[in-house]
């Protein structure tokens, strides 16, 4: 294909045609292939071991890239202690707790635990609920009988400390206390289906 070079009108030349030349000698950036790359697409990072890894292991491994199948009598190690809870964990064990100082106070029957209670456990859980309402209002009605001692106020918290011992499971123990009596409980909240449910409550 002929080449144009176009000049203003005037004493400058005109417009000459010239012919290509069948072979031009190669650019300075044209004497290795060079690998033209989109601004948009990201680089893959291999990990070192993938590459120093034999070709005959990563066909037994079904592909490159792919970790080798872990072997089932080699204990996993366990997962890291969650220092604390987490804010859903704490939130759940919040309300299950004032539900149970409900209960213990006489404002709601013990059945409405159940619904805060993985199934399974939720006869468990119901029936010390029910057990310390019925301890609660042996204390007062023993106190009432008394002229000079005052009636006991209703149950409050006194201190709640939580713990996470693995991911979807929350222990927690709360300190009680009405009148001159101190209490505690103690109780364990699982996530299961996306809700955190009760599976161990104990009065002492």
């Amino acid at each position: 294909m002929p080449t144009v070079e176009v000049a203003p009108r005037g004493p400058r030349p005109p417009i000459r045609l010239r012919p290509v030349p069948p072979c031009e000698p190669p650019f300075d950036d044209e004497l290795t292939g060079q690998v033209w790359a989109s601004p948009h697409q990201l680089a893959f990072e291999w990990p070192a071991r993938v590459a120093e890894e034999p070709a005959a292991a990563r066909r037994s491994h079904g592909g490159i890239g792919r970790p080798p199948p872990t072997d089932p009598a080699v204990p996993r190690p366990a997962p890291p202690v969650v220092a604390g809870a987490s804010g859903d964990a704490k939130l759940a064990v919040r309300r299950f707790v004032s539900m149970c100082v409900e209960v213990l106070n006489g404002y709601r029957p013990a059945a409405h635990l159940r619904r805060m209670s993985l199934p399974k456990e939720a006869a468990g859980v119901v029936a010390q609920g029910l057990a310390g309402a019925q301890r609660v209002g042996e204390m007062r009605r023993g106190t009432v009988h008394r002229r000079a001692a005052r009636q006991p106020g209703p149950v409050a918290v006194l201190k709640l400390r939580l713990c996470e011992p693995r991911p979807g499971a929350v222990e927690a123990a709360v300190l009680l206390v009405t009148g001159e009596r101190t209490w505690a409980m103690a109780l364990r909240m699982e996530l299961h289906q996306q809700s955190w449910c009760a599976t161990t409550l104990r009065l002492i």
